[in-house]
């Protein structure tokens, strides 16, 4: 899915102020997603001073950047990670603080010494050795928040088209006439029964006393007419229930091969290798070999 070389990544965004600088980078194929923060203090004329980087994981991600581009008042989150003692170098702490404070936002990156916890986790250990603190004026983390839930977004949405195979298919889509009359849509009035087409009924005459004139026999109300169906739609356009001939619902193999919608013994050993196995046949010969082992019983 990821397709650029494994020594670049993507910006999603990039804040410069005066002497400090915080990047956004796609992260999304390192363990189950994560968005990379790189910070850092420079001097014009002289270059980079210091630099830290923090990785966020993308479920974290999403409720930070969205209560940024919200502009959440009081929002506040923390968090600590590291790299574990490896290959004769130290546990290496990193800390990450995002605070909304008024009309200004703080996103302070911290790295330094850290120590092995018995849960496998790292906390610092001692003073941070680099620490960058750039602020954003409200507006200007909103727009950093909303560009990155945008690259999210549509890498789900890709992820999904990728692996299409692999989700559930969705229903389609209810399908309706596009005119007023054919939906029955009424209109209201102030005065009179609302009918299907906009037309309205008189009031009932009104005698000197001041009440309608109505008749001594009642009249029965005309029987409703239900509208005819046609080609499993009725005359208003909603779906006909119960239709036999409905699309069957379409069905892949785990390469990607789609299942013949007419044969119903395929599709049939498709089902029950779902059900006995838990995931779907990797291909139609899997499915074949399965087929054979069932009948041979």
């Amino acid at each position: 899915m990821n397709t650029q070389p494994k020594s670049t990544r993507v910006r999603l965004h990039s804040h410069i102020t005066q002497s400090r600088f915080l990047h956004v980078e796609e992260a999304l194929n390192v363990g189950w997603g994560k968005l990379r923060l790189f910070a850092g203090r420079y001097k014009r004329s002289e270059g980079m001073k210091a630099y830290v980087f923090h990785f966020l994981d993308l479920p974290d991600a999403r409720v930070i950047f969205d209560a940024l581009a919200r502009g959440e008042q009081g929002f506040r989150y923390k968090e600590y990670k590291g790299t574990p003692p490896r290959d004769g170098h130290p546990a290496v702490s990193r800390a990450l603080s995002i605070a909304v404070k008024g009309e200004n936002v703080y996103i302070e990156l911290k790295t330094g010494p850290g120590k092995l916890t018995n849960t496998g986790a790292i906390t610092p250990n001692g003073p941070a050795k680099v620490e960058v603190n750039v602020s954003f004026k409200l507006y200007e983390a909103r727009r950093m928040a909303a560009s990155v839930l945008a690259y999210i977004h549509a890498w789900d949405v890709m992820r999904m088209m990728v692996n299409q195979h692999l989700v559930s298919q969705p229903s389609p889509y209810l399908v309706v006439s596009a005119t007023s009359e054919a939906n029955g849509i009424s209109t209201a009035p102030a005065n009179g029964i609302s009918k299907p087409n906009g037309t309205v009924t008189l009031p009932a005459d009104v005698a000197n006393n001041g009440r309608p004139v109505t008749c001594k026999t009642s009249q029965p109300a005309a029987e409703a007419k239900t509208p005819p169906i046609t080609n499993g739609r009725s005359r208003n356009g909603y779906a006909k229930q119960n239709d036999n001939n409905s699309p069957q619902q379409l069905l892949f193999y785990g390469d990607g091969t789609p299942v013949s919608a007419d044969n119903q013994t395929e599709r049939t050993t498709y089902a029950r290798y779902r059900q006995a196995k838990g995931a779907v046949p990797p291909s139609k010969s899997a499915l074949l070999q399965y087929y054979q082992q069932q009948t041979a019983v």
